[in-house]
């Protein structure tokens, strides 16, 4: 399927019951996650043309999209997410939301993001969790539409992804515990479970939001040790009669 074809059904998703729920769920989660995050730049990967985070103080704010789409915001940067083009050590903040399950090659695209990050600079991952109601109901879905063609990728996987990138994980957040019903009545019968599932932080959330940080390395010089060579010196001695002689 091709990406910009995939980019329109999570476009179309979005603005359904469902979809308009889960989004105010994860914004409202980006922004407190960001809240108190000061530097330079943010960028931002969504299947959406645009991603609403007002409560960063992070001065510029910059989208990746692979295509020039009608309506696109002024911020937009048309790339590719393993061909990102800004400089190594040079973000703040990069947030994957729902982006990694739908790439052909996600683990590569972790590590673009990752070699864009600042030392200590966060990676904010957003995606559908496999061990949720969410996948059940993707097995008798049809994968031709939002969010069901999406690859859920399964938490152990991204932490082996993101050791490997050189990134530690901070702190992994859950929501979305009730079924994906599409109807507003049937998600506000749930509502109860679903808050006294996420007061448990269970890690059945139909939807994680993890954080992680670029690991520093930092090189402290050392004075050499200098050490007196121990030097063997022969003991000077009186010469003997038979020396003299010769």
């Amino acid at each position: 399927m091709a990406d910009k074809q995939v980019r329109q059904f999570f476009q179309q998703w979005y603005q359904s019951e469902l979809g308009q729920n889960v989004l105010k769920q994860e914004t409202e989660l980006l922004d407190r996650l960001l809240k108190e995050t000061v530097g330079y730049y943010l960028l931002m990967q969504s299947p959406l043309k645009q991603l609403d985070i007002s409560h960063s103080l992070l001065r510029t704010k910059l989208m990746i999209a692979p295509s020039l789409e009608l309506g696109a915001p002024d911020n937009l940067i048309v790339a590719n997410s393993h061909e990102l083009p800004v400089e190594s050590d040079g973000i703040d903040v990069h947030v994957l939301h729902h982006t990694l399950e739908l790439s052909e090659d996600p683990h590569g695209d972790l590590r673009e993001a990752a070699r864009s990050l600042l030392p200590s600079g966060k990676l904010i991952i957003v995606g559908f969790n496999p061990w949720s109601f969410w996948r059940a109901k993707q097995l008798f879905s049809s994968r031709g539409y939002a969010p069901w063609c999406a690859k859920f990728i399964a938490m152990k996987r991204l932490e082996d992804w993101l050791k490997v990138a050189g990134l530690t994980l901070e702190s992994t957040d859950y929501l979305c515990y009730s079924p994906p019903f599409k109807s507003a009545a049937w998600q506000a019968r749930w509502q109860p479970l679903d808050s006294l599932m996420s007061m448990s932080k269970l890690a059945l959330g139909g939807v994680y939001v993890i954080t992680a940080t670029k690991q520093t390395h930092r090189l402290i010089p050392h004075k050499p040790r200098w050490r007196r060579a121990s030097v063997r010196v022969t003991p000077l001695r009186k010469p003997t009669a038979k020396e003299i002689k010769q």
